[in-house]
């Protein structure tokens, strides 16, 4: 449940206007860029650029509904609209990832037992434990899309590697913002004990992805080590903004570095 609070309806108009602003951004993608896959290269990304463009696809149907009657009971009308914008940013990138595709000759599939244990799990319970589950697949998808970006050649997948790694930052700042709400005047015992299980379950799912995806992580340079460290570092983060009682929840200046610098090399 969400804790009414003028700092939060600021924050969550804020929101509202970042998602606005963000998805009027001019995005210079090269979309005419003639490079084809090698079959190699196609070998590595195929069935892993497939289920993560069906992933990023979802409607959200059941979490803007949750999302509503929770800001109902804040008193907050911008929550709303500011979650249906961030879902529709998430259904970008899966357009975005499909019309790569459609270039390349990639069908798209229509599900993937991944995918559909996740959406099973985001319609268990409320909006704090859809929240969760959304937010160990943003986590991962950091570390994914920076490999996914240095897995080929192809200067059309780096440069949306880029852009939706940098978009990716944002979504966890803002689901960071989100949860440090609901966890207002919880009981410190009870706090840890959800980061506790938080935390065993992004390990597990991290497993599952090293498993699915490897073949572009080690393409990228990536051993399970590295993934396991970077996705833990990142849930460190997200964890420390949840405790923060400050009123915008942050999360690390490494990972916008890093997305910078990943901007940069996918435009050498």
């Amino acid at each position: 449940m969400l804790i009414r609070d003028t700092g939060c309806v600021e924050e969550s108009q804020a929101w509202r206007k970042h998602f606005l602003d963000n998805g009027l951004a001019e995005r210079h993608l090269p979309w005419h860029n003639p490079y084809r896959l090698s079959a190699h290269e196609r070998a590595v990304v195929e069935s892993s650029i497939q289920q993560f463009q069906l992933g990023e696809g979802s409607q959200g149907r059941r979490l803007l509904k949750r999302g509503i009657r929770s800001s109902h009971r804040a008193n907050d009308p911008y929550f709303p609209r500011a979650l249906y914008l961030f879902i529709k940013e998430e259904q970008r990138h899966s357009a975005h990832l499909l019309r790569f595709m459609d270039q390349q000759g990639i069908p798209p599939v229509s599900k993937h037992w991944i995918d559909s244990v996740f959406r099973h799990l985001r319609g268990l319970a409320g909006l704090e434990l859809s929240l969760r589950v959304l937010v160990t697949a943003e986590i991962i998808a950091v570390p994914y899309y920076r490999a996914l970006g240095m897995a080929t050649k192809a200067p059309l997948l780096r440069a949306l590697g880029s852009i939706i790694l940098a978009d990716e930052g944002a979504h966890l700042r803002f689901q960071a913002s989100m949860l440090r709400r609901m966890a207002l005047g919880r009981l410190s015992p009870i706090t840890r004990a959800v980061s506790h299980m938080h935390r065993t379950f992004l390990v597990a799912t991290v497993c599952i992805v090293w498993r699915e995806h490897r073949r572009v992580f080690e393409a990228a340079g990536y051993r399970f080590g590295r993934l396991l460290k970077e996705s833990l570092s990142e849930f460190a983060a997200l964890d420390r903004a949840i405790s923060s009682h400050r009123a915008r929840a942050r999360i690390s200046a490494s990972q916008h570095a890093a997305a910078t610098t990943s901007s940069q090399s996918s435009r050498i």
